[in-house]
């Protein structure tokens, strides 16, 4: 009789601990999803194959971008296929879907095509700097990744994630939201398609500063 007692009492501690976590994490995880209210969203295979092998067509040539001595970025002009991609119809209303918010919308921001070579540092610890009157979406859609490079973030509850990010995946993230960052990638390259998804047609000075990022290129 007592052993049964310390048995159930042991059962019912463990399922309070489970409950505890399960309603103290914010974060909601299956197979190719990872879903942190909107602060922070992961998806895998976002793309559909036809449209994939088109970004896999990008120009890589590092000459044709700027080095920023731990990346090399070139941004894209507005009538490339990336745009018509990324920001068609069909792909801002998933994003939509996505972040249960239907104000998203495309932004005037240029897609910026980055590449972080073997020998980068990554980017340190930080949070999306505010550029409208209302938090933009900023996504990162990896076009290949054979590096050990992984995107960490920390949530509301203080825990730290960690996610290598697979190509064809979107990772998108709210400004002034989560501190994130990118570790090296230690091998290979990571390279990536940063995107601007907005709310608001209302940029502010951080929006024109980070603008001038792209003179002379």
């Amino acid at each position: 009789m007592f052993k049964q007692r310390n048995i159930c009492i042991l059962f019912l501690v463990l399922v309070f601990v489970f409950l505890f976590i399960y309603i103290s994490s914010d974060t909601i995880l299956d197979d190719n999803h990872e879903i942190t209210n909107d602060h922070l969203i992961y998806i895998e295979d976002f793309l559909s194959n036809d449209d994939f092998q088109k970004i896999l067509q990008l120009n890589t040539n590092k000459n044709s971008f700027k080095n920023e001595d731990y990346r090399f970025i070139k941004p894209l002009k507005p009538n490339t296929i990336s745009n018509h991609i990324f920001y068609s119809n069909k792909y801002v209303q998933k994003i939509r879907e996505e972040l249960n918010n239907q104000n998203v919308k495309s932004s005037n921001f240029p897609i910026e095509h980055r590449i972080y070579p073997i020998n980068s540092k990554g980017m340190e610890w930080h949070i999306d700097t505010l550029m409208y009157d209302i938090p933009q979406y900023e996504a990162v859609f990896t076009i290949r990744n054979n590096s050990r490079s992984y995107t960490e973030w920390e949530d509301n509850n203080g825990k730290i994630h960690r996610k290598w990010t697979k190509p064809n995946s979107i990772l998108i993230v709210r400004a002034k939201g989560y501190k994130h960052r990118v570790t090296p990638p230690k091998t290979g390259e990571r390279e990536i398609l940063k995107l601007i998804y907005t709310q608001s047609d209302k940029p502010n000075d951080n929006y024109y500063r980070e603008m001038k990022r792209f003179n002379n290129i």
